[in-house]
């Protein structure tokens, strides 16, 4: 796998900022998770690249930057040949990049993974972004998108600019190409279709469109009804947060500090106020995720928010429980945290199976998961439950519908899962 690469990066394509980085950093940040170890920075603009690379940025701390220098105007293949690293013959494949476009991970980690020489194009552009990928020039096969994987043995035996190096390359097969609209549009890290992008660094006409594709690109789905009014609050919210110095841990902290205040409401009989923070919280819990997304600092740290959700999450069925048993409002109220908390594990388990067996969310099996998916039992559907049950006066009637409600998901699920692991046995037992 390809680990060393060269970015072509000159101002003030490399240093327009969306979303509160350059496009210059995100690029940066997106090597390293892509596992990328060493860069060497070509630019004609050495003293602004150089600033930028000088600031401090822990998200791409790891990768190994040498800036070197050329002559103003395009890009040539000598200009590659010369930064060349000098180990070629152990570096089969270098891969070239323009530090002034956006690429989708996946496009880059697709490229990477590559083992000849070969050329990002892209044959279908999406509607989308079709205003921002017009300068992009064009080939037989598409659009060039700027990657490519280039052989030193190629590159030293070509002359003249990089772009008519490529293009020829394609049009005598010398270079492989990759086609965008080829690559899979399920994202399975983010249980949803979405058409890998790429867009080169927009104008400032431009600008908002390119930030509301990479807003776009950070929500998660299926949805679930209560999701369809937080996510565009959340959108709003982030594409403001990202222009400031706040971190996604910072927003996890304060999250966990509202959301462990809730306990504390809810188990002392503040009801009202502790289902009102609860519902603010379901807001909070998805800014943290979206910001290390929108801004890929994502880090190990920042994968224990699970572990915190669950821990305040169950913190919140206990300590209603515990209210309404000593209040007498239920007197078993723990029995239906029990069944509630049972119903979550099965329902976990289901849910695991389906996504280590079929590498996607249980929810994206079939239309009717996609459905269910919007009443299905969760943390903010059953929020929403406990508030209008408080609403009605029946605090005690909300809580068992809630464990109840859990039941039946685990039941679907588990339902679900058993049928998807069936067909999956009997599809590998024909083959």
């Amino acid at each position: 796998m390809v680990n060393e690469c060269v970015i072509l990066a000159d101002d003030p394509s490399a240093l327009v900022e969306l979303c509160g980085i350059s496009t210059l950093e995100r690029l940066l940040r997106t090597l390293q998770r892509c596992g990328i170890e060493r860069v060497t920075v070509l630019s004609s603009t050495a003293d602004p690249i150089a600033k930028e690379l000088a600031r401090p940025s822990w998200p791409r701390e790891q990768l190994n930057l040498t800036l070197r220098t050329r002559p103003a105007g395009p890009v040539r293949l000598e200009q590659i040949v010369d930064v060349w690293p000098r180990n070629s013959d152990a570096i089969p494949l270098l891969l070239v990049i323009p530090g002034g476009s956006v690429f989708d991970p996946r496009l880059l980690r697709a490229i990477v993974s590559q083992n000849a020489p070969t050329v990002l194009v892209d044959s279908g552009v999406g509607a989308r972004i079709q205003a921002l990928i017009g300068s992009a020039p064009d080939t037989d096969l598409g659009k060039l998108c700027g990657p490519a994987l280039l052989e030193y043995d190629w590159a030293s035996a070509q002359n003249g600019l990089l772009e008519e190096g490529l293009r020829n390359g394609l049009e005598h097969d010398s270079l492989a190409a990759l086609d965008v609209s080829a690559q899979p549009s399920y994202y399975i890290s983010m249980c949803r279709k979405l058409r890998p992008f790429w867009f080169p660094a927009p104008s400032l006409s431009n600008r908002k469109l390119g930030e509301r594709v990479l807003l776009d690109s950070i929500q998660k789905g299926p949805p679930d009804i209560p999701a369809w009014f937080h996510a565009p609050i959340e959108t709003f919210l982030v594409s403001h947060l990202c222009k400031t110095p706040i971190t996604p841990n910072q927003l996890t902290l304060f999250c966990n500090v509202v959301a462990w205040t809730v306990t504390i409401l809810l188990v002392t009989g503040h009801l009202a106020w502790g289902l009102g923070l609860a519902l603010i919280v379901g807001v909070l819990d998805g800014l943290d995720g979206k910001l290390a997304r929108l801004k890929l600092e994502t880090s190990k740290a920042g994968k224990l928010e699970h572990l915190f959700d669950a821990l305040f999450e169950n913190s919140w069925w206990l300590a209603l429980a515990w209210h309404l048993s000593i209040s007498g409002k239920l007197p078993d109220a723990f029995s239906y945290l029990a069944l509630l908390i049972g119903a979550e594990v099965l329902n976990a388990l289901a849910r695991a199976s389906i996504v280590r067996y079929y590498r996607k969310s249980i929810s994206e099996l079939g239309p009717f998961d996609r459905i269910f998916r919007l009443v299905g039992g969760r943390r903010n559907i059953y929020v929403w439950i406990l508030v209008l049950g408080l609403i009605c006066g029946s605090p005690s009637g909300a809580f068992k519908l809630i464990a109840w409600w859990e039941a039946v998901t685990a039941a679907v699920h588990l339902t679900r899962a058993a049928w998807a692991l069936s067909a999956l046995r009997s599809q590998s037992a024909a083959g």
